[in-house]
């Protein structure tokens, strides 16, 4: 009976003690509430409560005098800037920040720790085109075939204007001019223009080339898509997490800076999230289907870029339009 009791009372103890962490992120990593939390929770004790928001750093603004997140996932290295100029992330160096892969740019005040990455790519209809582009010049010469994400509204879509920006610095608006004759639709999100790329609307899209996984998986797919890179440069990017601005932070909320580097969650980025994680943990035979480049860019922002985001969407989309 004693034994009964003081099983209780530690019980009662640990959840009396127990977080909650409330996670801000973009929807394409509801994985980490879904997914990841169980195992959290279990190491830690502590829970995880994922809130999907496209514009994560919008809405900590917003929220910027009573935040109401722990921590934010999915930021972009434009993102981290604009989150620093608005006072909504701290730093934090996780202990083990030196597990991260030499090739990977980060930020070096430790405002926010990367924890996945991956190279943007054309994925293209087999059936319908027989020798894809080799360069951008070559793929604008195809007249409206090509389904693009809107760099307002999708994060795919400002992964592109980031990849404009680091190909071409102040001369980014050549890369919009360029596939511009190409562009069949401007999408809202990924998500969008997966299903009308899949449905057959367009026979190419701007998307990802761990899609190729996903294509892998099924034979009628595998023989019919796959994705391709070019010739002048492809974007690598990345994906980091910041714990937010607060006058107390939880233990919990550090635990998850420093989860993000661990095992568990680097193997889930891979195996959940069709990323490749920023540590060396091994990769299953799936990442094989994934095509491979020398030709990478990282795009490291600038104060200007910071100050004329938004300015810059619109014009980008101004010129899709014409």
């Amino acid at each position: 009976m004693k034994k009964i009791i003081l099983g209780s009372l530690l019980l009662l103890s640990a959840s009396a003690f127990a977080e909650e962490i409330v996670v801000y992120g973009p929807s394409t990593s509801k994985w980490i509430g879904k997914k990841y939390a169980p195992i959290f929770e279990k190491v830690t004790g502590d829970t995880i409560k994922y809130v999907s928001i496209d514009g994560v750093v919008q809405r900590l603004t917003l929220e910027k005098v009573n935040p109401k997140a722990d921590i934010v996932v999915g930021l972009t290295p434009v993102d981290i800037e604009v989150a620093k100029k608005h006072n909504v992330i701290q730093k934090y160096k996780p202990k083990n920040i030196g597990m991260i892969k030499k090739d990977i740019k980060f930020d070096k005040e430790f405002y926010a720790t990367p924890y996945d990455y991956g190279m943007l790519a054309i994925n293209y209809d087999k059936t319908k085109i027989k020798n894809p582009p080799k360069t951008l010049a070559e793929l604008g010469k195809m007249k409206k075939q090509l389904l693009i994400e809107n760099p307002n509204t999708s994060n795919t879509g400002a992964e592109i204007l980031q990849w404009s920006l680091a190909l071409y610095g102040k001369n980014w608006k050549k890369f919009w001019m360029t596939i511009q004759p190409a562009v069949y639709n401007v999408e809202p999100g990924w998500e969008e223009a997966f299903a009308k790329f899949t449905a057959g609307e367009a026979p190419m899209m701007l998307g990802y080339a761990t899609s190729d996984m996903w294509f892998a998986q099924d034979n009628t797919q595998k023989e019919k898509y796959a994705s391709f890179y070019v010739e002048d440069g492809n974007y690598q990017y990345i994906e980091s997490a910041a714990l937010v601005k607060k006058k107390e932070v939880k233990e919990g909320a550090k635990k998850f800076m420093e989860a993000v580097l661990g095992e568990e969650f680097q193997n889930m980025t891979a195996a959940k999230n069709y990323m490749f994680p920023v540590t060396s943990v091994n990769l299953g035979k799936e990442f094989d289907a994934v095509p491979r480049t020398d030709k990478k860019v990282q795009f490291v922002p600038n104060k200007e870029v910071v100050e004329h985001l938004s300015k810059y969407k619109k014009e980008a989309i101004q010129i899709l339009k014409k």
